[in-house]
């Protein structure tokens, strides 16, 4: 999950980067003969918890689709935010005076 985590922390501006975490937990049981697998996500930024879980036969499976999850939450997250660097400020600055 390190290298998981680490693709979701690049999207990240370093100013934020610093100060994330990430904790995973993998759950075992069985459910009518069958091995269900849950993986629960939980990936802190900013003191904003943005938390996936899923469950599945195959515990890389169920990782793999929570960290789909988490990424897609945090570029939401960046969305709100709208933390752009100073080109784009100043881009978007130049733009709006020229029209």
């Amino acid at each position: 999950m390190a290298a998981k985590a680490a693709q979701i922390a690049k999207q990240l501006p370093r100013k934020l980067r610093a100060g994330a975490s990430c904790d995973v937990q993998l759950d075992f049981e069985k459910h009518k003969g069958h091995k269900l697998n849950t993986c629960s996500v939980t990936f802190m930024v900013d003191d904003m918890e943005l938390k996936a879980e899923e469950t599945t036969q195959h515990m890389y499976t169920a990782l793999d689709i929570a960290a789909v999850h988490v990424r897609q939450q945090v570029a939401d997250y960046l969305a709100r935010r709208e933390i752009y660097g100073v080109r784009q400020r100043l881009k978007r600055t130049l733009k709006a005076e020229w029209q």
